[in-house]
């Protein structure tokens, strides 16, 4: 039951880094666990980007996999490809290139939406996709709605298995508001929606009488974007019942009162690698209702009409009508609300993630025999 997990870890601080973290810190009993632990970026702003220090790294890495191969005699390789882009591409081809042959079998864990895609542009893509991701590996899908590289690059299987998170949140009474609280939670990429919920928001206030507190809480990717959003909110027309916060990245206790203190989280993410995003979790579990898109695999998380609304990416105006329904209908943020921690603890909690990941890996090891 030996097995190796090679994966990326956090810093920097996004959902596939602090899945695969978890896994890695969890108790896999039978499985005997075998660390590597990936930190190829030092920070958000260099994601995707290519560097001297990440290529000296990507060789140190293949050669950390070759010592721990023959320490742990593994036969099982569990690993998570990156993101549709260049630079997590090449890092995959060079790291399974150089590494699988070493292990009986390969289970992949695809935490970034968007691959398929991003190989089919491109035949040399699609001929080294089906290289390093099919040859009879076990295709680990987050959602059904997610195509990852399958059975037709190659693969053997493709399971889903969805994400969870345990919540280690403080008890805190939520304070009342006159205003109603939306937050927003996440990198403040311009493609994760922050700049179509300004302006759905701005609309809302300007054609309802509800006072309207509007949260962004995350680290901009690039001063550019940052400064973007503040010249909208300066110079824009934004009514007084609409107060917008200065944006901000807050952590630990910090992070689950800004939950515990809101009423509604919308999302309305259409972000290029987005895939299972376990801000929506961390909503539902806090007791909110969501607002987020049919983008990826967000409808296997939210339930329409019963834990939040969906709407289609970049609809702003449907966007707009799905706040404008919590305002009309006040008693469906707390019908919702519970509906959406139901979900949460019957679907997506951690034991009920890692015990599918150790079934899998117990399976994968037990046809080796």
């Amino acid at each position: 039951m030996n097995v190796i997990l090679a994966g990326v870890v956090p810093p920097p601080v996004h959902g596939a880094s602090l899945a695969t973290r978890a896994l890695f810190d969890a108790d896999l009993e039978p499985v005997q666990k075998h660390l590597l632990e990936i930190r190829s970026s030092k920070n958000i702003q260099e994601v995707g980007r290519a560097s001297l220090g990440k290529i000296f790294g990507l060789f140190g890495l293949v050669a950390r996999c070759w010592s721990l191969k023959f320490r742990s005699n593994a036969r099982v390789l569990y690993y998570t490809p990156g993101s549709a882009d260049l630079v997590p591409f090449v890092r995959d081809v060079i790291f399974l290139g150089s590494c699988r042959w070493l292990f009986d079998h390969t289970i992949l864990h695809y935490h970034s939406g968007g691959l398929n895609d991003f190989l089919d542009k491109s035949w040399w893509r699609k001929i080294l996709g089906k290289w390093i991701y099919g040859r009879g590996a076990w295709a680990l899908t987050l959602s059904q709605h997610v195509a990852v590289p399958g059975v037709e690059y190659g693969a053997a299987k493709v399971i889903e298995v969805p994400n969870g998170l345990n919540i280690d949140a403080p008890a805190l009474t939520p304070e009342k508001s006159d205003f109603l609280r939306i937050l927003f939670l996440g990198n403040l990429y311009e493609d994760k929606g922050v700049f179509d919920l300004l302006e759905a928001c701005r609309s809302l206030a300007s054609t309802t009488n509800a006072k309207i507190r509007l949260q962004f809480v995350g680290k901009w990717p690039d001063e550019a974007t940052a400064e973007k959003f503040r010249k909208l909110v300066s110079q824009g027309d934004f009514p007084n019942s609409l107060e917008i916060p200065e944006p901000c990245a807050l952590y630990g206790d910090d992070k689950w009162r800004v939950y515990a203190q809101s009423d509604l989280f919308v999302f309305p993410t259409y972000y290029r690698s987005e895939n299972f995003p376990l801000v929506l979790l961390e909503a539902m579990a806090s007791g909110l209702p969501v607002i987020s898109t049919r983008w990826r695999g967000i409808p296997s998380i939210v339930e329409e009409k019963v834990s939040g609304y969906l709407h289609n990416p970049r609809d702003i105006h449907e966007l707009q009508r799905c706040m404008q329904s919590f305002i009309d209908h006040p008693e469906l943020l707390t019908s919702m609300g519970a509906n959406a921690k139901r979900c949460y603890q019957q679907h997506f909690t951690f034991e009920i993630h890692r015990d599918h990941v150790v079934k899998i890996l117990c399976d994968a090891c037990q046809s080796l025999s």
